[in-house]
């Protein structure tokens, strides 16, 4: 944004404001109406752009507060999302709509939060899930659909907390569990489609913890292990549907770490692997002990050059895998290509070509897996493949939407950036001189640097200063986040908060009164380190988002810190402690901050 033009309207108490994305003024970007006594108010129509010149949302504004019917749109013209505003929150009717026009959810909303029955749609227009919100928490029944209308979950809420049931499109009970706000918590099971038990565990907040167990449908263990924070961890093992033990190791933060053995069905040793981080070196043998593939595995996947060789030691063939799918030529003992095709992590895939020993092709064939079953959706449990060796754990469903990113994380479109400088002479009544430089990102985050010098008194050479007069020298650095409001009639509120050292250095040429005859005097020091970390409430006001001038910053706070304290003298300590009166020299304190700041602006300049 860098081109601003004012337009007066007829109405003597308004006027417009256009603001482009270029200097050029060529893409207009807003377009509104503020007060002619404050131009910080917006008031009546406001329109906003996108870059290709499409309207991006449309009201009105009454005194900064937003009034009505307002619309927001997709770049390609379709509408996202409409309903009334009053006094700048949402009330009454809202939809939302998908980019291709149709409705993704609709309902009511009072002071920003939903209530009364809310439906949300898949994109062929089919309800996906319906039910009642009370001050934006679920209330009541809900009920949850396929894509084809069949009926998937059913959940009963109080507050947003309640008992969810899904099924099968059979109708067949699938998983059984409590939600909190959205996420699954406490034991949640998992069924087969017959109803037999296929997983059992502890969640929270979304994430498996504890030790969770997995079944084939006739009742045996498939796997088992712990989890912690949705992780697998410690040791795990697998089995396969006769009891045996397929594979057996340890589990770091959802990766395979450590030393990891696979057998046989029937309890042979088969291979092994060695990893670090998730990668390692796999090999896998014959029954009778000889070598029958290696090759580097890397988060489960098949990377690199593997070679697989006849029992009797003879290379059978090789495969160079790239993220687990790779081409694999087969070859006679006389060298002359034997047969290929795609190997996804060690399976045969697709179509595979067999040739004469001649060169010319003797045809093709399709491999089928035993236990090949077909591919599930990715809110199904996937129980480990053990005919594939992957020794991947089942993942539960999620029920849940993703996190929206925060706004003081994401960059705008054309955003101001610029340099603040910042003191305050004022400060050096009060024997003290503040600097700071800050980067500022346009109503969104601001990262600041600065630091204090200390001199008290300040306009007095210390070492003519008379006896039992306690002065200091000292600096303090510090380094602050700050996350700003949008700009308002009273300027950007922020919240912040800083680290912040001290060093200060107190003395005194002290004279003991207390004696019948006093002694010359005693020069004594006292040094603190100080840490500190505060959090910060304030207040920033600039005349222009995006041209050079002055700014003002007052902002308040509270912290917890932490000070070394070392006294530089010897003889009664007692005594000549009291050298330094009103010196503050406990190891823990309570800081307040307090402070009024002048700066000055330099916008940072853009790339052509």
């Amino acid at each position: 944004m860098a081109g601003m033009c004012l337009s007066f309207l007829s109405a003597a108490q308004h006027q417009q404001v256009q603001i482009h994305y270029d200097y050029a003024k060529k893409h207009l970007k807003e377009e509104y109406y503020v007060l002619k006594k404050n131009t910080q108010v917006r008031d009546s129509l406001y329109t906003s752009y996108f870059q290709n010149g499409q309207k991006k949302s449309q009201g009105n504004y009454v005194k900064n507060k937003a009034e009505g019917t307002w619309q927001f749109f997709y770049e390609n013209g379709n509408i996202k999302m409409e309903g009334l505003m009053l006094n700048g929150e949402k009330n009454g009717v809202w939809q939302y709509y998908y980019e291709n026009g149709s409705v993704s959810m609709e309902g009511e909303a009072a002071a920003n939060l939903k209530g009364g029955h809310w439906k949300y749609y898949y994109e062929n227009g089919h309800i996906r899930s319906e039910g009642e919100y009370q001050e934006d928490k679920k209330s009541g029944p809900w009920s949850y659909y396929y894509e084809d209308g069949v009926l998937k979950a059913m959940a009963t809420y109080k507050e947003d907390a309640g008992d969810y049931i899904e099924l099968y499109p059979s109708g067949k009970l699938k998983a059984s569990g409590r939600i909190v706000d959205g996420k699954s918590s406490g034991v949640w099971n998992y069924y087969h489609e017959d109803g037999s038990l296929m997983a059992t565990g502890e969640e929270e907040g979304g994430l498996k913890k504890g030790k969770w167990t997995y079944y084939y449908p006739n009742g045996l263990i498939a796997s088992e292990g712990m989890y912690m924070n949705g992780k697998s961890v410690g040791p795990w093992k697998y089995y396969y549907e006769n009891g045996t033990v397929s594979a057996v190791g340890n589990m770091n933060n959802g990766a395979k770490d450590g030393a990891w053995k696979i057998y046989y069905k029937s309890g042979q040793f088969k291979g092994e692997t060695n990893y670090v981080n998730g990668e390692g070196v796999y090999k896998e043998y014959y029954e009778g002990g000889a070598l029958r593939t290696e090759g580097k595995i890397i988060d489960d996947k098949h990377e690199g050059v593997w070679n697989y060789y006849l029992e009797n030691g003879t290379l059978e063939g090789t495969c160079t895998y790239v993220n687990g799918t790779g081409l694999y030529k087969g070859y006679y003992e006389s060298k002359k290509i034997k047969m290929e095709g795609t190997l996804e992590n060690g399976n045969k895939v697709g179509v595979w070509t067999l040739y004469n020993e001649d060169g010319t092709i003797a045809g093709y064939y399709k491999t089928l897996y035993e236990n090949q079953s077909p591919k599930l959706g990715s809110d199904s449990l996937i129980l480990a493949d053990t005919a594939k060796d992957t020794l991947k754990p089942s993942e539960k469903p999620t029920y849940f939407t993703p996190k929206k990113k925060s706004r003081y994380f994401t960059p705008r479109v054309n955003e101001a950036k610029a340099f603040i400088v910042s003191s305050n002479p004022f400060y050096m009544l009060a024997s003290s001189f503040p600097v700071s430089v800050e980067y500022y990102m346009q109503e969104r985050m601001g990262y600041e640097v600065g630091g204090l010098l200390y001199y008290k008194p300040m306009f007095n050479l210390h070492h003519n200063l008379p006896t039992n007069t306690v002065y200091y020298f000292g600096t303090e650095l510090y380094v602050r986040q700050k996350f700003y409001q949008k700009d308002q009639e009273y300027g950007m509120l922020y919240f912040g908060h800083e680290l912040r050292y001290g060093y200060y250095n107190y003395e005194n040429d002290y004279i003991d009164f207390t004696v019948p005859v006093p002694a010359d005097p005693v020069h004594l020091q006292q040094i603190q380190n100080r840490f500190e970390y505060a959090i910060l409430v304030g207040d920033r006001v600039m005349l222009d988002q995006r041209k050079k001038g002055w700014t003002f910053d007052i902002y308040a706070g509270i912290g917890i810190g932490y000070r070394t304290i070392s006294n530089n003298w010897h003889g009664n300590n007692d005594k000549y402690s009291d050298a330094f009166t009103g010196v503050y020299s406990k190891s823990f304190a309570v800081p307040f901050r307090f402070g009024f700041m002048i700066g000055y602006k330099f916008p940072k300049k853009k790339n052509n």
